[in-house]
C-alpha cells in the first residue's frame, strides 16, 4: 500500500469515527426528547382528567351558585 492509498484510508478511518460520534450523540438526544415527550404526554391525559372532574363538578352546583352576584 503507498502513502497516497495510507493517507485515504486514514481519511476514511476518521470520517468514520466522526460519523459514529454524530450516531452516538442523536441517539442520545432521541432517548432524551422521547422521555421529555412521555412526560409530557403523561401530564397532558392528568389534566385532561382533572379539567373533566371539574367540569362534572361544575355540572352538579345548582344554578343560582352558576350566576354570579351582580346578576
Amino acid at each position: 500500500m503507498n502513502e497516497t492509498e495510507q493517507n485515504r484510508l486514514a481519511e476514511l478511518e476518521e470520517r468514520i469515527v466522526e460519523l459514529e460520534i454524530r450516531f452516538t450523540h442523536q441517539a442520545r438526544q432521541l432517548e432524551e426528547l422521547n422521555e421529555v415527550l412521555t412526560e409530557s404526554a403523561d401530564i397532558i391525559t392528568a389534566l385532561r382528567q382533572e379539567n373533566m372532574a371539574f367540569r362534572q363538578m361544575l355540572k352538579g352546583l345548582s344554578p343560582e351558585m352558576l350566576e354570579s352576584p351582580d346578576e
